[in-house]
């Protein structure tokens, strides 16, 4: 998930997501999409957060550890993990909390690493193809952007990317993000 404007020294206060941290909610709420489930995490995910195109903080379901369904401690998380990247050199990466890691790289940089670990990048956009009767590569990693839309300079990165659209209806990331687990669980149960 790309987001366009988290304050990158995380200095906001947990009482104003959608305000002082710069609409940290949405990025909330698409992390417990992406992971939880009744009683549990879904281990083989994995969530990452391009904050302002300069850090990357990555939540792995298999080390992921004090995730709760609320979004005040979801955003602690995020804010720890920007605090502990604030001083990091360019490409290095440092855990933040226990499953989640901060990485100095952007966009261009998790696209690479994504690719260079097997993984196919697949854009979430209102005008793709129906996610219901596309081909959904092995390895899928489902590319979004936050409340906004992607700028020029994005959408450069994403061309020629398959696109897929969850449906007709233009709807928050999060929701998409639930009902690509959908596709994804009823395809795997057969």
């Amino acid at each position: 998930m790309v987001s366009h404007t988290v304050p990158l020294e995380g200095e906001f206060s947990l009482s104003d997501l959608p305000g002082g941290a710069g609409r940290l909610d949405v990025a909330c709420r698409a992390a417990n999409d992406a992971f939880l489930v009744s009683h549990g995490i879904r281990k083989e995910v994995a969530l990452h957060l391009v904050v302002g195109d300069q850090i990357t903080i990555s939540l792995w379901g298999l080390r992921l550890r004090r995730l709760n369904p609320d979004e005040r401690s979801t955003g602690a998380l995020f804010r720890e993990a920007l605090r502990a990247g604030r001083d990091l050199p360019v490409g290095e990466e440092r855990p933040s909390t226990p499953g989640i890691t901060v990485r100095r790289i952007g966009l261009a940089g998790l696209l690479d690493d994504l690719r260079t670990a097997g993984s196919a990048p697949v854009v979430l956009d209102e005008g793709g193809d129906p996610l219901r009767t596309e081909p959904i590569p092995e390895q899928p990693a489902f590319i979004l952007s936050d409340h906004q839309n992607f700028t020029p300079a994005e959408h450069t990165l994403l061309a020629g990317l398959p696109r897929v659209s969850v449906g007709p209806r233009v709807l928050q990331g999060h929701q998409c993000i639930t009902l690509v687990h959908n596709e994804l669980d009823l395809r795997e149960a057969g």
